[in-house]
């Protein structure tokens, strides 16, 4: 299965590349296997959703920039509990990872 790199940034990690993209979760595709990818749901919302309604406001979440070093330890995580194929989904807050 081909996917389309449109969009996508590509990231290293132990000699192994993935494409990532950001879509409100975080996407990350292994490039030896598409179907093997990561769904990292670390709370983002859009804020401007919540302008005339702060009392129902979610709480911040981070990093308030996803960078590849993000990524880079996200694949870390998800590889250091298990994952080797398929999809797995996994939760960032208060700076710890869950798998969901």
């Amino acid at each position: 299965m081909a996917i389309s790199k449109k969009g996508l940034r590509k990231v290293v990690v132990d000699e192994k590349e993935y494409l990532w993209k950001f879509e409100g979760n975080i996407k990350i595709f292994s490039i030896e296997d598409p179907k093997n990818h990561l769904v990292v749901d670390f709370g983002w919302y859009d804020v401007w959703g919540f302008a005339n309604d702060p009392e129902n406001r979610p709480p911040d979440f981070e990093p308030k920039i996803v960078t590849p070093k993000f990524i880079t330890h996200s694949i870390h995580f998800a590889l250091e509990n298990g994952w080797k194929n398929g999809r797995l989904e996994m939760e960032f807050r208060d700076g710890v990872f869950t798998k969901k």
